[in-house]
């Protein structure tokens, strides 16, 4: 009985190991993705006309730290070096932002709301990959790791909802 119970443990911490790895690879990939998001804000912010949405980006690049800071904590919960991939979708996100204000009037609507969809589809690619890492963490039993993605996970989606509020008053008053 006892080699049943030993056996049926180094099942699980074997099986634990792939899943661990799996949880490292898509925290650097989101880790890289945010490092991302944070380097192109700046410039969004230099973009943009709407005082709204220049204060909403404001508001994001300093919550942006915090997102940054919260995954290095991850790194550091898992005992295992702060390490970012390059994301190739991310890159993809950021050039349709960077398409767009290479094609659309300084200080216009139709800038701003091209760079607010753009801002958008980020978001929610974030949403996702940190959804994704969540179910990963969970499944590795890594509480910790857990409560600081649902932190993140809830600040990106108000984030979410305050990009789709910002600048609409003044827009709707460009528009008339």
């Amino acid at each position: 009985m006892v080699n049943t119970i030993e056996s049926n443990a180094s099942k699980k911490k074997t099986l634990n190991k792939g899943d661990f790895k799996s949880l490292v690879e898509g925290l650097q990939q989101v880790y890289g993705a945010e490092k991302q998001w944070s380097t192109v804000l700046p410039i969004l912010q230099l973009a943009v006309g709407c005082e709204d949405l220049l204060e909403t980006l404001n508001k994001f690049e300093k919550e942006e730290k915090e997102h940054i800071h919260r995954l290095e904590s991850i790194f550091y919960a898992l005992d295992v070096p702060v390490e970012e991939v390059q994301n190739k979708d991310v890159e993809v996100l950021i050039d349709e932002c960077y398409d767009i204000i290479d094609v659309t009037p300084r200080n216009s609507f139709i800038r701003d709301a091209g760079l607010i969809v753009g801002m958008q589809q980020l978001q929610q690619y974030q949403i996702t990959a940190h959804t994704s890492l969540l179910a990963q963490a969970l499944e590795c039993n890594e509480e910790k790791v857990v409560n600081l993605l649902r932190v993140i996970i809830h600040n990106k989606q108000q984030e979410e909802d305050q990009l789709a509020m910002a600048g609409t008053s003044q827009m709707l008053d460009e528009i008339t």
